[in-house]
């Protein structure tokens, strides 16, 4: 099957060679690396342009990492289509355990694998496995709702998808202006078109750090909740996909659980008044759960039972109202 690898990039100069590392250090060569440089300070491109894997490097004005997602699917060819931030690691099996796992499973529309996450600087990506189990799952839209919010959460650095799902979503299937959360958005898309299978092993190293996108927890959260109401509305909206009314049932309450999970977490940092307003969202979508913890909030006694303080080690997390990204 032939693969597409596209990674966007932006002022990744520094820790763009050894992501690009262990994709040349796959036990299966890809068809094609495409580096997509969003508009970088620094000398992203050079180092793009200078590796033996890279096969083609776009530059685009700065405009954030779905755009650039998009401007590297829309030059792919591949059967597979497998995105990579420009920080994150992978196996040197991995590529050919998540080709072999798409060959096996025809059903599925897209795939993902597990991984470990690290600190970075005060931590070191931890040692690749020498051995790894071969377990596959393959999850309908109601178990891939408790894959997804069981453990970590589905990454695209760990995603796979079929070229043929990406073309039914459309020619640049990211929302352009979603910024953070366009995972929860993208991979929860294309397990409503079909089936996701799931190597169950951890095949990728994450990279944790204060400059990321995700580096300020309260802006991740507020940044979740309108990718996800765009996938509760595009599963609405989007009749030519062919989506059931129990698959758009099953994803109301995926929502739900992303609205309740970012109101945790908003109030937890200090945002009461908002945490309050989403878990009432969540609740209005019929989650249970959403509804006693906001009913428990407004009392000081129990209230801290409600409230997440925070998701990342605060060496990972960015200064508030820092950005890790620019866009012209």
């Amino acid at each position: 099957m032939r693969t597409s690898i596209v990674i966007p990039a932006y002022n990744a100069a520094q820790c763009l060679t050894t992501t690009l590392d262990t994709v040349s250090a796959q036990s299966l060569a890809a068809n094609e690396v495409i580096v997509v440089d969003d508009g970088s300070a620094d000398d992203t491109a050079n180092v793009a342009s200078a590796h033996p894997v890279v096969t083609q490097v776009l530059t685009r004005e700065n405009g954030g990492i779905c755009p650039a997602r998009n401007d590297g699917i829309g030059v792919a060819t591949g059967e597979l289509v497998f995105n990579l931030d420009a920080d994150d690691l992978w196996h040197p099996e991995y590529l050919e355990r998540m080709v072999g796992m798409m060959r096996d499973h025809p059903e599925a529309s897209s795939g993902f694998a597990r991984y470990r996450p690290w600190v970075d600087p005060v931590e070191s990506p931890a040692p690749w496995e020498q051995s790894l189990d071969r377990s596959v799952a393959v999850h309908d839209a109601a178990s891939y709702h408790h894959a997804m919010m069981d453990g970590l959460p589905v990454l695209p650095s760990f995603h796979v998808a079929r070229m043929d799902a990406l073309r039914r979503i459309g020619p640049r299937p990211y929302v352009e202006h979603h910024r953070q959360g366009e995972a929860a958005y993208f991979c929860g898309l294309l397990a409503a078109l079909g089936p996701v299978a799931e190597h169950e092993a951890p095949l990728g190293r994450y990279r944790m750090h204060a400059t990321a996108v995700t580096g300020d927890e309260m802006d991740a959260a507020r940044r979740i909740v309108p990718c996800v109401a765009d996938l509760r509305r595009v599963l609405a909206e989007r009749t030519d996909l062919e989506v059931s009314p129990e698959i758009r049932s099953l994803f109301d309450r995926h929502v739900a659980t992303w609205y309740r999970r970012c109101g945790r977490r908003l109030g937890g940092g200090g945002d009461r008044r908002e945490g309050r307003s989403l878990l009432l969202r969540a609740a209005r979508l019929g989650d249970g759960r959403a509804w006693l913890q906001w009913g428990a909030s407004w009392f000081p006694a129990i209230d801290h039972k409600v409230w997440v303080a925070a998701w990342r080690p605060p060496p990972a997390r960015r200064q508030s109202g820092s950005e890790a990204w620019s866009v012209d």
